[in-house]
């Protein structure tokens, strides 16, 4: 599944980054990098809220959403 698919409130764990390396770096370094445990903590049609495990929430955009699969 897909970051864009799951349903608020979550908590998830990355599982694969499906982008382009530059844009895997960029989430790594936010700390949404593979294995991490996160938490959806919020949805709209075009943004997601991501809480990550340190505390800090990440706005996305629904198409960096898709990119990101996640388990939960």
């Amino acid at each position: 599944m897909t970051l864009d698919k799951a349903g608020a409130p979550a908590r998830l764990r990355i599982v694969c980054l499906h982008a382009e390396p530059s844009l895997q770096g960029r989430l790594r370094a936010l700390g949404l990098g593979e294995g991490e445990e996160v938490q959806l903590v919020g949805a709209s049609r075009r943004v997601f809220y991501v809480r990550t495990a340190s505390g800090g929430t990440v706005a996305l955009g629904r198409e960096t959403a898709r990119m990101i699969g996640v388990e939960g």
